[in-house]
């Protein structure tokens, strides 16, 4: 419960941090953004590792060969995210992101070794089916956005799984720090011819932007500590109510019946989920 809970909490912050730089990229470039994101998220975490014990119980690792196959993984996936924002609307965006679940899935049984229960099946698809009535993607909408986020959401099912194995061992706090210093320095050489001036306005965005990613996947890794990652999987689905309340707040985008059946489906999903978990666990006691 403490996972799942922690899950929902990242999951809360990454759309409202999303729906942000979305409206920082009409001003700046995407590596320029890509930077400033990664710059004020790793500095609230630096300054969480003296409270955790300091550098060395922070950032030893027993998984140095893992740390680095993550780091490619959250790189390409980061790109491939941030250039579908500066692309697309954040509600297709979110819709073809949810395939990670389905990726989640399937990886935690091939590298985790975690059991998948016909009922998780049942739930992942019921979600899936809920996001396809909810948006009513068509031919049309599979096009150079939906490749890139495709992409993307393979990676973040990939990224999930190295991070549960991660988990097992290293700090969560190195485990969200690592990636965001990789980012700033694969970045850094396209900075300049890309960078242009900041406003005092603008910084506080980016600041803000860096409070809630750093926030978001803490809470992420920490959920994944807690919990296996297939029933974690069925919970990406509620940041999708998030993503439709911020279209309605900003952008003043009300949903449409199908959209709320959509959501019924999500919901109920999560729900399912969790009730076939705690019957599990009943029946093992």
């Amino acid at each position: 419960m403490i996972g799942v809970a922690m899950m929902i909490l990242g999951l809360a912050l990454y759309p409202l941090s999303d729906a942000l730089i979305k409206h920082l990229m009409g001003t700046y470039s995407v590596p320029q953004t890509t930077f400033l994101r990664a710059l004020t998220r790793t500095i609230p975490l630096c300054l969480a590792v003296f409270f955790q014990g300091g550098m060395r119980q922070v950032f030893s690792s027993k998984q140095t060969g893992t740390h680095i196959a993550r780091l490619g993984v959250s790189l390409i996936q980061t790109y491939a995210f941030m250039i579908a924002f500066s692309l697309g609307s954040l509600t297709v965006v979110y819709t073809f992101s949810y395939t990670s679940s389905l990726c989640m899935v399937l990886l935690g049984a091939l590298f985790l070794k975690e059991v998948i229960s016909k009922e998780k099946w049942i739930a992942v698809i019921l979600g899936f089916i809920g996001i396809l009535t909810a948006v009513r993607p068509n031919i049309h909408s599979f096009g150079l956005i939906a490749l890139i986020v495709l992409l993307g959401a393979f990676c973040g099912a990939l990224n999930k799984v190295l991070m549960r194995k991660l988990a097992k061992t290293e700090h969560s706090l190195a485990i969200v720090i690592y990636p965001n210093l990789a980012l700033m320095l694969v970045t850094l050489p396209f900075l300049f011819s890309h960078w242009q001036h900041v406003s005092l306005q603008d910084l506080g965005l980016f600041g803000l932007i860096g409070l809630l990613t750093a926030g978001a996947q803490y809470s992420i890794a920490q959920a994944l500590r807690f919990a296996q990652a297939t029933l974690l999987a069925p919970i990406d689905y509620s940041s999708f109510l998030w993503v439709l309340l911020l279209d309605f707040v900003l952008w003043n985008c009300s949903p449409d019946f199908f959209t709320l059946l959509g959501a019924l489906f999500i919901i109920g999903s999560n729900l399912y989920i969790l009730y076939c978990t705690k019957k599990e666990k009943r029946s093992t006691i």
